[in-house]
């Protein structure tokens, strides 16, 4: 199952990584939204992969897919 990074996401504001089949699964299941919200995660992403959520037409946080590779630079 991926693995998803969420930021400031839902009314408690989680952020961290979460497990999901897809960004809107793992975004219901970290932060606890129940099923039967209306929770939309735009399908467009920015350049660093964050993609808006929304829920109930207000912005609540981002999500984006978690590469477990990730170069640095020292």
């Amino acid at each position: 199952m991926p693995q998803f990074e969420l930021d400031n996401v839902g009314p408690g504001t989680f952020s961290g990584l979460v497990r999901g089949r897809t960004a809107d699964d793992a975004v219901r299941r970290g932060a606890s939204i129940p099923a039967d919200a209306a929770l939309t995660v735009t399908s467009e992403a920015d350049l660093q992969g964050w993609q808006e959520v929304v829920m109930d037409g207000e912005v609540y946080g981002r999500v984006r897919l978690h590469q477990r590779m990730q170069f640095r630079r020292d």
